[in-house]
């Protein structure tokens, strides 16, 4: 059965977050193995690259698009995580040294693609063609526990010196508890404020007539 125009435009922004996550993913696999992988950064752009493979099978019929859609939207929740963590926190630390953050985090190797071009298809991708069925509350929930299990694992690792960081506000033994625990919350609540933000744009988008829910 030929795709409509919608499921076209939608495959080939697939395919390009899908080709270009993998460029990226692989050219930092071999500058830094497995370890990249203690970045979240690095974390939410193979959870988009997964989600947009999804995606394609649910155009092409293989995977429930509902099902699919969902994951979009838990992929796009990390990936919009990602984003204002480096404009609003690790940018300005970098400028805070007087180097220039925003060049590095978005002009140096396969950054434009994990901090800008990844995150800018997946949530693009989601918001004009896959923001069906309607997230709901509990779709919310399950989107903020990628970024939980992420920083309770960096937490844990950082408390136990398997690895250090790699972000500054997860050095626990360069900072009293109390400020570990606001970090904690605070990364929380971000990751929250902007699954709430992205529910929001998605709900007051989607149309009326929304497909049937997967159960």
């Amino acid at each position: 059965m030929a795709q409509s125009k919608e499921t076209r435009a939608d495959t080939i922004l697939n395919l390009l977050l899908f080709a270009l996550e993998v460029w990226a993913l692989v050219t930092r696999y071999h500058n830094s193995d497995l370890s990249m992988f203690q970045y979240y950064t690095q974390c939410s752009n193979l959870f988009a690259a997964i989600a947009g493979v999804v995606c394609l099978a649910a155009n092409a019929g293989k995977v429930n698009a509902a099902h699919a859609h969902i994951l979009k939207f838990c992929a796009c929740a990390t990936q919009l995580m990602t984003f204002v963590v480096v404009v609003f926190v690790l940018a300005p630390m970098i400028n805070s040294t007087g180097k220039n953050g925003f060049q590095y985090l978005f002009l140096t190797g396969v950054m434009p693609v994990t901090h800008l071009l990844g995150p800018l298809l997946t949530i693009a991708s989601y918001l004009i063609y896959e923001r069906e069925p309607q997230p709901r509350f509990r779709e919310c929930v399950l989107a903020l526990i990628p970024t939980l299990a992420y920083a309770l694992v960096a937490y844990a690792c950082n408390y136990l010196r398997i690895f250090e960081g790699p972000y500054p506000f997860f050095q626990v033994w360069d900072m009293p508890f109390w400020q570990t625990a606001i970090w904690f919350v605070v990364l929380l609540a971000i990751a929250s404020a902007l699954i709430g933000l992205l529910w929001l744009v998605a709900t007051r988008l989607i149309p009326t007539h929304s497909p049937t829910r997967p159960k």
